[in-house]
């Protein structure tokens, strides 16, 4: 399996315009793969309600093939593109709900963020301020290697987020990686069966009642 882009590669915004769809589980899987591993990127053409919404960065991308059929019977929209901040994740999120009302929303931003817990925890606000009262927000913590900057403050702010909102539903990513469930090859991204875990971790936390 091929890496997903870093933070240092763009995407085909042309390519990406022509090929808006909606995503279906079932039949839609093997598409979504397609796409997301091609550009980074998928959204709807549709008004309407979605099950799920999934918005994020390079993280969100590679885990997309394998979430899909984990949550087969659900909605999914997507709005990943690789190397993004939470601010950049935030204007996807604006533009998507504008025409989607979902009953999830997969949040993977933070790791492209700053090392200021302060100005994460105002992101994390913001962001959650943006979603509809019900719905559940299911947000992995970080890890990144040191280049990127210290992470550890901005998972507290995550974990502080949840106790103040019972919206937020935190997924320990950085315990997973730690205790050698998933091996980051590049110190960031996953090989294919890290992605499947991570997956695995994001469907565990929406069956348990996000």
């Amino acid at each position: 399996m091929s890496y997903p882009r870093t933070e240092d590669e763009g995407v085909n915004r042309a390519a990406v315009r022509g090929m808006r769809g909606t995503i279906g589980c079932a039949a839609g899987g093997t598409l979504l793969a397609l796409l997301v591993l091609a550009f980074g990127f998928v959204a709807p053409a549709h008004a309407g309600d979605s099950d799920v919404l999934v918005v994020g960065d390079s993280l969100a991308v590679g885990t997309l093939p394998y979430l899909s059929p984990m949550l087969e019977g659900r909605n999914i929209v997507a709005a990943a593109r690789n190397g993004i901040t939470t601010p950049k994740g935030m204007s996807l999120l604006r533009r998507e709900l504008r025409v989607v009302t979902p009953k999830t929303v997969i949040i993977s931003l933070g790791t492209n963020d700053g090392a200021s817990p302060k100005r994460f925890a105002d992101r994390v606000r913001r962001t959650m301020s943006l979603l509809p009262e019900n719905a559940c927000a299911v947000w992995p913590t970080i890890i990144r290697p040191k280049r990127k900057g210290a992470y550890r403050g901005l998972n507290r702010v995550l974990h502080q987020a949840k106790r103040r909102d019972p919206r937020i539903v935190v997924v320990n990513w950085e315990h997973a990686v730690s205790v050698g469930a998933v091996y980051l090859p590049d110190g960031l991204h996953a090989d294919a069966a890290g992605y499947r875990y991570r997956s695995e971790m994001i469907a565990a936390a929406i069956d348990r009642g996000c």
